[in-house]
């Protein structure tokens, strides 16, 4: 509307313009939508009213599923709408606004991610308590790399035991529960619509650390897992749990080793982010409770580190937590997981 008109002509004018507004046909005195408040489900954007004093309308956010951010009202005061931002993993970037107060608008992307965690150490991580029917998973969002009486090289259902098969001698892993499928079932409960999770099992009975880092026994089995997994579509290393210690029980270097084994892991992924390193204390009604001191030091020194306890639970012999307990310890490292992600 032209705001210079003068003299007579704005007089003659004041009861046309009166009843425009009577009509609803001149510009809002509101503030212009924001986001896609106005027109959820529709297919294209709306249009909000013009900020009070504005001469430009604000237009609303794009329709759920659209690719583009929508466009917010301008702020009180402003003579230009603002832009809304983009929603979070928008695929098309919103601008920002040019004063307080504009709206804000987007789409939510529609790539959905493929989050992969490792699952590394020994025979607590592989699982020794045997499994039972509450263990079982039938999300078919929550996928294992291979697994114990799995085929091979593919993503499965995620079903325990994880880790590869026959493990240590005298216990038969292949009917055991391991804390990485609890670990699992607490990420769902925070899991984003649309993706999926992905654990992929390296946990060894019985061996050192320096088994796992480079020029170790098992270092290389690694890396061809990662190399696997790396090929999976939408595929994001998301951040490994590792519970492992009886074998280094004390051993002051250890805590340095972890740390190697967190920067290779990193280098064979190629990332250059930092993902959470959970470890896990020992627990302590077993043989080797004193090395939780290097446990808690470990975390301490990883650039995105955390260690969860083992209060509460209880073991099956001098090495192996209950059944109760694996949940309980698996349950943990979910909890610290979602918490350090911030999911």
């Amino acid at each position: 509307m032209n705001r210079t008109l003068r003299g007579t002509a704005r007089f003659l004018l004041l009861p046309l313009l009166a009843m425009l507004a009577a009509s609803g046909c001149g510009e809002s005195s509101s503030p212009g939508a924001t986001g896609d408040t106005d027109n959820t489900g529709g297919t294209g954007p709306g249009t909000g009213g013009g900020a009070a004093s504005s001469t430009t309308a604000g237009t609303g956010g794009g329709a759920a599923s659209s690719t583009t951010a929508g466009t917010g009202g301008g702020a009180a005061g402003s003579t230009t709408a603002g832009t809304g931002g983009g929603a979070t993993s928008s695929t098309t970037a919103g601008t920002g606004s040019d004063s307080s107060g504009a709206g804000t608008g987007g789409a939510p992307s529609s790539t959905p991610t493929f989050h992969i965690f490792m699952l590394m150490g020994q025979s607590n991580m592989a699982g020794v308590a045997p499994k039972q029917a509450s263990d079982q998973n039938s999300d078919q969002r929550l996928k294992v790399l291979g697994g114990c009486n799995q085929p091979a090289g593919q993503w499965n259902l995620a079903n325990p035991p994880l880790s590869d098969c026959p493990g240590e001698s005298r216990i038969n892993l292949s009917t055991s529960v391991d804390p990485g499928i609890w670990f699992g079932k607490t990420l769902l409960g925070k899991l984003r619509e649309g993706d999926t999770i992905g654990l992929i099992g390296t946990a060894e009975s019985g061996e050192s650390i320096n088994t796992f880092i480079s020029g170790g026994s098992h270092h290389q089995t690694i890396l061809n897992k990662i190399a696997k997994a790396k090929t999976a579509e939408n595929a994001r290393f998301a951040g490994i749990i590792f519970h492992q210690g009886e074998t280094d029980t004390g051993q002051s270097s250890w805590p340095g080793k972890v740390v190697q084994l967190y920067n290779e892991m990193k280098a064979a992924w190629g990332v250059d982010y930092d993902v959470p390193f959970i470890l896990g204390e020992l627990p302590a009604g077993g043989c080797c409770s004193s090395h939780n001191n290097l446990v808690r030091q470990a975390a301490d020194m990883l650039p995105d580190g955390y260690w969860v306890s083992q209060e509460g639970t209880k073991v099956m012999d001098q090495y192996h937590f209950d059944h109760a307990s694996v949940v309980l310890m698996g349950t943990r490292y979910g909890e610290k997981m979602i918490e350090a992600l911030k999911w």
